[in-house]
């Protein structure tokens, strides 16, 4: 082991980057030409129409579109997003390997994981947030270590697509846009000298506005694509909620424009609630609850879930609760919804039958029900490793596990409010945060550990 971790002659750099090429030639060749979800087909098809909504985000079918046009189908964004994540953990071996190269080759090896590697097969907006943003993370580790402004700022366009491919990004890109701006004030010499004056309210404010910035461009960029076409997808939640309230009191809690509408009624709705989906609930024919793009209903309905959830708090926080235990897979035998298990396939592009791909299948199978694919497991390390980073007061590599750890963690604990069904996807990247920065708090540890030994030595 200690020769492994002195190893950094000779041609041990090439190491890393042979295992990221391997990586990334498995994830392609054995789920090529990638896996879709319902979802991700209506997607293509508003990319190929160039007519967006935003039930789901725009900015990633913009993307698509673009793609497409090059590498037909899924198979553009499977490269895509392979390149994202196994580049990402290609900086993260460049940045590690010369100081250990033990926590070098974890990092890289981290990608064959089953809760990684299962969701590199799908082209899915989850996927395309979590690679985005750990490639950012990579570019400001970088920068941070060697003063790189151009990492810095090839970290910003890397960021604006992660917040812009999920509607509920910001808690995630947060964090890691207030450690830009304490980065930035390293980097660029005219905000070092202003930062000696204001060593701690300038980084904080130029990280907030780094977010605002980043937040302000998907909105613009959002509006833009959708060109008004808006869908109000977290009316879905809000619905679910209501109903949840509305069957513990007994009476339909509801707005207006659902009560009154002829397929409603309380007996539809309490045969298709559960509280670990909440789409069964929302349908016209199946329970009355219908969907709106009206922005007058959409005022209605947010203005009855503010008057009904705060007079119903125990029943509203109840009802989260089951609905969190369910999407972390909390108290549950089985996860509901590891990864993406089967692949629409529109237009015939149907995965491979290669036995690489049957064999990954088998491995993912055997272990979907471990901890590896439960949400909660991974809240809970990115809550032990904020505090820990905390406790070391953030200095040298746990400024990064910092970052890393609270950006996992506010995106995954937001779920308690939000989450629409019971899919590990909605915690890939509070995981890929948490086994990231565990491998690099292990690494401080020991360095610890080490240098506190030889202090003490007579």
């Amino acid at each position: 082991m200690e020769a492994l971790e002195k190893n950094k002659g000779g041609r041990s750099w090439l190491v890393g980057y042979l295992v990221c090429v391997a990586g990334f030639t498995v994830a392609v060749v054995a789920f090529y030409p990638g896996y879709m979800s319902p979802d991700s087909v209506g997607q293509l098809a508003q990319a190929r129409a160039w007519e967006f909504n935003d039930w789901h985000p725009p900015l990633m079918a913009a993307a698509w579109g673009v793609v497409d046009r090059i590498a037909p189908g899924p198979a553009g964004m499977l490269l895509l997003q392979n390149a994202a994540y196994w580049g990402a953990l290609a900086l993260l071996w460049r940045a590690t390997y010369r100081r250990s190269f033990l926590l070098g080759l974890a990092l890289v090896a981290s990608g064959f994981m089953p809760q990684v590697l299962a969701h590199l097969s799908s082209v899915w907006k989850d996927t395309g947030m979590g690679v985005a943003l750990l490639l950012a993370s990579a570019l400001l580790l970088r920068a941070r270590q060697t003063g790189s402004r151009v990492a810095l700022v090839s970290s910003l366009p890397l960021l604006f697509y992660g917040y812009g491919v999920r509607l509920n990004a910001a808690p995630a890109v947060l964090p890691l846009a207030l450690w830009s701006g304490l980065i930035a004030c390293r980097v660029f010499p005219f905000l070092r000298l202003k930062a000696e004056r204001w060593p701690r309210t300038l980084p904080v404010a130029i990280g907030v506005a780094c977010f605002v910035a980043l937040a302000c461009a998907v909105s613009l960029t959002t509006e833009l694509l959708v060109k008004g076409k808006h869908s109000y997808t977290g009316q879905t939640v809000l619905l679910h909620d209501l109903a949840a309230v509305s069957l513990a009191r007994g009476e339909p809690l509801f707005p207006d424009y659902v009560v009154r509408d002829e397929h409603f009624s309380m007996e539809k709705v309490a045969a298709q609630y559960t509280p670990s989906l909440a789409t069964p609930v929302v349908g016209i024919e199946t329970s009355g609850l219908k969907t709106s793009a009206d922005a007058r209903d959409m005022s209605a309905l947010r203005a009855k879930w503010l008057e009904v959830v705060p007079r119903n708090a125990g029943v509203y926080l109840r009802h989260r609760w089951r609905a969190f235990e369910w999407a972390t897979a909390l108290n549950q035998p089985d996860v509901c919804l590891p990864y993406m298990i089967a692949t629409a396939a529109p237009l015939d592009y149907k995965t491979n039958d290669l036995a690489l791909h049957r064999l990954l299948k088998a491995y993912f199978w055997r272990l979907r029900n471990t901890l590896l694919f439960r949400g909660f497991f991974w809240l809970l390390i990115c809550a032990a490793l904020l505090y820990l980073s905390l406790r070391g007061r953030a200095r040298g590599r746990l400024e990064f596990v910092l970052a890393l750890a609270s950006s996992g963690l506010l995106y995954g604990a937001a779920y308690f409010f939000i989450a629409p069904s019971c899919d590990f996807r909605f915690f890939w990247w509070t995981m890929l945060a948490a086994s990231v920065g565990l491998l690099f708090f292990v690494a401080h540890a020991i360095n610890y550990r080490r240098a506190r030994s030889a202090r003490l030595k007579p």
